[in-house]
């Protein structure tokens, strides 16, 4: 079988941009993981993991929540490791590792553009109050951080009281976090 392109992706970013695909979401474009521009990227539209990835440019592709479980329950919980992500035809895509694979439809829709929630990584922080964020939002970070065995838990870097929050993993995997609201 002839492929129209081939490129190359990171096992752990599939699996960690898993834990933040939104699971019964009516925009169904959110039950992917985005690959494309630079970024292998995954949102529930309150909390973002972006992993850079310089070889996902030029194209972009949204890889629906279940074909990367699947593929994920093929090939286990090995880590550090390459996967190819390759184009079959003007509709379909293949994701594959040696004998494991998952031909599927791409979803349609637009993701929402990751490049413009994007941040940097705070300076500082000074204010009365730390913001309040969800525990279970903070606990998918966590579960995250363990599959790249980088460092036992995210760092975390308030922008404010009320504003996002940058959470970092490892240089070049991070995420943003909408906190809950509060009183200042």
């Amino acid at each position: 079988m002839d492929l129209l392109a081939t490129y190359t992706l990171r096992y752990d970013d599939l699996r960690a941009c898993l834990l933040f695909s939104a699971k019964s979401d009516p925009r169904s474009y959110l039950q992917s993981v985005q690959v494309g521009h630079g970024l292998v990227c995954a949102t529930n539209g309150h909390m973002v993991l972006i992993c850079d990835e310089p070889e996902a440019v030029g194209f972009d592709v949204l890889i629906p929540s279940a074909v990367v479980k699947s593929f994920i329950a093929k090939l286990g919980t090995k880590r550090d490791f390459l996967v190819n992500l390759s184009q079959v035809s003007s509709e379909f895509w293949l994701l594959h590792h040696y004998d494991c694979y998952e031909l599927f439809k791409p979803l349609e829709g637009k993701f929402p553009d990751i490049k413009k929630v994007d941040m940097p990584k705070p300076e500082s922080y000074e204010s009365k109050q730390f913001p309040l964020l969800n525990f279970d939002f903070l606990m998918v970070f966590h579960k995250a951080s363990a599959i790249y065995l980088k460092m036992p838990a995210p760092r975390i870097y308030p922008t404010s009281t009320n504003g996002n929050v940058y959470i970092e993993i490892n240089d070049r995997v991070h995420g943003i976090i909408c906190p809950m609201r509060s009183e200042e």
